[in-house]
């Protein structure tokens, strides 16, 4: 068993074996309280938004100053020319034999957040500093860096033991953001950077996403597979890429043009017996059944969902996990959202679904009556996708499956799930889920202990990609687990280029820079970067390309070879005159199994013919 405490952030477990945890960031001691305003520290009457912002008590959301420029910020930490928020990292990186790429790594997690399409956010990489580095908030420098001597920072104020990341920054009393480093833990935990690994260490790209949230305003998100959730599992988790809900934050907290006004709203309070809750989680879940958005309510009830797509909604209330519970009884709990929810109101029943349109540059109104009372059991931990027989895991962070895949098995934890009569759902289409089973006690050593329902589950290759949600119900009784199964692409692409990120992080060190964009042609062979991912060629050589490189003519017909990558199909075209009539494929589509492939044309010869081949789909 690995459990941590609140500062830690763990994915708290428990397997037969080995399993590594993954921490993120948390709110550090008196180091970083000493910059901050006292307001900060209130609880607040207005209304949080989707995600979760840092509130002060007027109201006034966390952020950067960049449209318009402040002149209390200092121009080495925002270009008053370019509007973007400058940074510098730690030359130092975590290791000495692949600091490059680690370097490289942070640099694309701003990429990422810069990338989300319709937001004013901007990131300037300012350099290396490459002398000993450490917290401090006053010298009109953002720096990241790895502290790889000892987990004591800012001066020895802070010690950041356990873990994997803390931002530390300095806000006016308005609440806009002057100042802020990151500090990451070489010290306590392993660090790597390749995307495509299994290794069980942590992603470097998952964990400074999450720090760049804190950077930028955010507290944590209820919302299982937010890259802001207060935990994650370590290896290549999902936390990896920004889900819809921070992309809802980068796009309200930081606008551009009129992109607002082309999306809307959901307002509304959550109350018991007609006074506002406290710290209530409010969902919106899309017709495809994702969590797109979810936040925490105000001292008076109140919330808010905003940058939303036009639509057909399903939006619900439900409580946090109480404090005073075991800690293996909990999966989101008032301060895994930030400190100021730990006296979160988690006394009443989750609520039905609501359905709610919504329309652009229209506040549609959503209010809660909430129920009194303990629910019959809650979701406590999640069965991450394995194959049927494997080893029993529980982690309080996201079960993710990739669309196309099948012979998986999920479920859900909780100490108080009942043997009989309790159904396990996922929400939305494109699944194939199989009949439920019960396991009682499923770790002997475990107090309390936890009962398990898993269901066999498939995804189809034309599911909807977002973060679907586990549902436990026994008759009126009913559990979420909101967000926490990540339904993941064919394919990533997090930089929102529509190319490929596998692709784009075989040839580039830096996957979303100018050269790995899909019109960009770096070798000037004149194929550019998604012309090449298609054909699977490398876009950083120019004698690698889809091209025909050898016509033989026999007395059997004509032969035409061709580059090829192993896996691919390929269609040949044959056409009599150029510009006239139209080309008619050559047989069928040849699967290639090597470098080069050839096919014969036996029909009969003509004066004149000309070939072309392309990738068939």
């Amino acid at each position: 068993m690995n459990l941590a405490g609140l500062r830690c952030r763990a994915a708290g477990f428990l397997r037969v074996g080995r399993h590594s945890s993954h921490s993120s960031a948390a709110l550090p001691k008196s180091g970083l309280w000493s910059v901050l305003p006292l307001a900060v520290l209130l609880l607040i009457a207005w209304p949080l938004h989707a995600f979760v912002v840092n509130s002060n008590s007027t109201g006034q959301t966390r952020r950067w100053p960049l449209l318009p420029s402040d002149p209390r910020i200092s121009t080495n930490v925002v270009n008053p020319s370019t509007k973007a928020i400058r940074y510098f990292l730690g030359a130092a990186a975590y290791s000495t034999t692949n600091s490059a790429a680690e370097l490289n790594a942070l640099r694309v997690s701003f990429d990422q957040w810069q990338s989300i399409p319709g937001t004013g956010l901007r990131f300037e990489d300012a350099g290396i500093i490459s002398s000993e580095v450490d917290v401090n908030t006053s010298d009109n420098t953002n720096v990241v860096f790895w502290a790889r001597k000892s987990t004591l920072v800012n001066g020895g104020l802070d010690d950041i033991s356990g873990t994997l990341g803390v931002t530390f920054p300095r806000v006016t009393a308005d609440n806009l953001i002057q100042e802020a480093d990151i500090v990451l833990n070489g010290v306590q935990f392993n660090w790597f950077t390749d995307f495509r690994s299994n290794q069980p260490d942590q992603f470097i790209e998952s964990s400074a996403l999450h720090e760049i949230g804190h950077f930028i305003g955010l507290d944590h998100s209820p919302v299982g597979g937010a890259t802001m959730l207060a935990r994650g599992a370590a290896g290549v988790n999902a936390q990896a890429g920004l889900s819809s809900d921070e992309i809802a934050a980068a796009r309200t907290l930081y606008p551009i043009g009129e992109q607002l006004r082309r999306l809307g709203t959901i307002q509304g309070r959550v109350a018991l017996d007609g006074a506002g809750v406290f710290g209530a989680c409010v969902f919106a879940e899309d017709s495809a059944g994702n969590v797109v958005s979810g936040t925490v309510t105000g001292l008076d009830g109140r919330y808010e969902l905003s940058a939303l797509a036009p639509g057909n909604y399903q939006v619900r209330a439900a409580p946090l996990d109480s404090v005073l519970a075991n800690p293996l009884a909990r999966l989101v709990s008032g301060p895994d959202i930030a400190p100021r929810f730990a006296n979160a109101e988690t006394g009443f029943l989750p609520t039905a679904n609501r359905a709610v349109a919504v329309a652009a540059a229209v506040i549609a109104g959503a209010d809660f009556a909430v129920t009194k009372g303990d629910p019959a059991f809650r979701i406590a931990r999640v069965r991450p996708a394995a194959r049927e027989g494997e080893e029993l895991v529980a982690l309080n962070s996201p079960a993710m499956i990739r669309v196309g895949e099948s012979n998986l098995v999920v479920g859900v934890y909780s100490p108080d799930f009942p043997s009989t009569g309790a159904a396990l759902t996922v929400t939305g289409g494109g699944l194939t889920l199989g009949p439920a089973s019960f396991v009682s006690n499923a770790f002997p050593n475990a107090r309390p202990s936890l009962n398990l329902i898993s269901i066999a589950i498939r995804a189809d290759r034309n599911a909807t990609p977002g973060l679907r949600t586990f549902i436990v119900q026994q008759g009126t009784n009913i559990a979420y687990a909101n967000g926490f199964l990540e339904i993941r692409p064919a394919f990533p692409d997090d930089n929102f280029d529509v190319l490929d990120d596998s692709f784009q992080r075989r040839y580039f060190p830096r996957f979303t820079a100018a050269e790995a964009a899909p019109t960009a042609d770096p070798d000037g062979d004149k194929f550019n970067n998604a012309s090449e991912s298609v054909a699977g060629t490398d876009p950083t050589n120019r004698l690698s390309l889809l091209r025909i490189e050898r016509v033989t003519v026999t007395p059997d017909g004509t032969t035409i070879a061709w580059q090829s990558l192993a896996g691919k199909r390929y269609q040949l075209f044959r056409n009599s005159e150029l510009g006239k009539d139209a080309w008619e494929p050559v047989g069928a589509a040849v699967p290639a199994s090597g470098d080069s492939v050839q096919l014969l044309d036996s029909s009969a010869p003509i004066r004149a013919r000309f070939y072309r081949v392309q990738v068939a789909p």
